[in-house]
């Protein structure tokens, strides 16, 4: 075979070859989204199941993005072909699915690492919280740190006013929305009459708050689990309790104390 020919079967041979390998066409283009309240939505899907992602959007004027978790392509598909995304979104998606607003937690301060440590514990339940919590309260002798989502117990707060009476040093952060209730009401100004600073903790997002319940004593104690500090926690509900002595936990705990800020309104 000559020359020319040879050259000529190459060619075709690499042309083949360029075409089975080429980049694929590029995909349609999503449909237009026009919304006059909904702005720059988006859709990823999960790596373990890509029939569910994450549909992340902003509403208003407001350009901080709101994330909903597990959310169907299938939905995301019908979103974006609704004739009307608005009231799509209002009755398929915004309270049909876990949501974030902002940056997650984890985004917005540095974690520390979880702490392994050996522990003395007791735990309670039920009706019996309330009374290792007191308990707690009154053998404390230098300093008392409370982060609480609720605080309506009357009992509780009395045994709080007694430590600082006695010279304990006491601070409390509590999130906004719960010291609206009355009876919160009525322990913050016991507290502030006695000198306690409160701190009011706003979180951003419509569901979202400071949800943490736990005290911190002498530095060395802690109370923690599902117990709010409230008579319905004492009286109605199914409740947890563990009392923990650990000073290097006590720590850990405090500086989860120290970094409980409010977000930007």
């Amino acid at each position: 075979m000559n020359a020319p020919r040879l050259l000529a079967l190459a060619a075709a041979a690499l042309a083949a070859f360029s075409c089975a390998f080429a980049a694929p066409a590029p995909a349609e283009p999503a449909p237009s989204f026009s919304s006059s309240w909904l702005h720059n939505p988006s859709f990823e899907p999960s790596d373990e199941d890509p029939s569910v992602g994450t549909l992340t959007l902003s509403l208003g004027k407001d350009p901080t993005p709101i994330r909903y978790f597990e959310v169907p392509a299938a939905t995301w598909d019908a979103f974006q072909n609704a004739e009307s995304p608005g009231a799509f979104y209002s009755a398929n998606i915004r309270q049909q699915y876990e949501r974030q607003y902002g940056p997650a937690r984890a985004e917005r301060y540095d974690a520390p690492f979880p702490l392994e440590c050996s522990v003395d514990a007791l735990c309670a339940f039920n009706e019996e919280c309330e009374d290792v919590v007191i308990r707690a309260i009154d053998q404390s002798t230098t300093s008392i740190f409370i982060a609480a989502y609720a605080f309506t117990r009357t009992r509780i707060a009395a045994a709080v006013v007694r430590a600082k009476e006695r010279g304990v040093h006491v601070e409390l952060k509590m999130d906004v929305n719960q010291a609206k209730h009355p009876g919160a009401q009525r322990i913050l100004a016991m507290f502030k009459e006695h000198g306690i600073p409160c701190t009011l903790i706003h979180t951003a997002g419509e569901f979202s708050a400071m949800h943490n319940k736990f005290m911190v004593f002498d530095l060395r104690w802690v109370v923690t689990g599902s117990y709010n500090f409230t008579t319905q926690a004492q009286v109605s509900n199914w409740e947890n309790l563990v009392f923990l002595d650990s000073p290097a936990l006590a720590d850990y705990y405090r500086q989860a104390f120290l970094a409980i800020t409010s977000d930007d309104p």
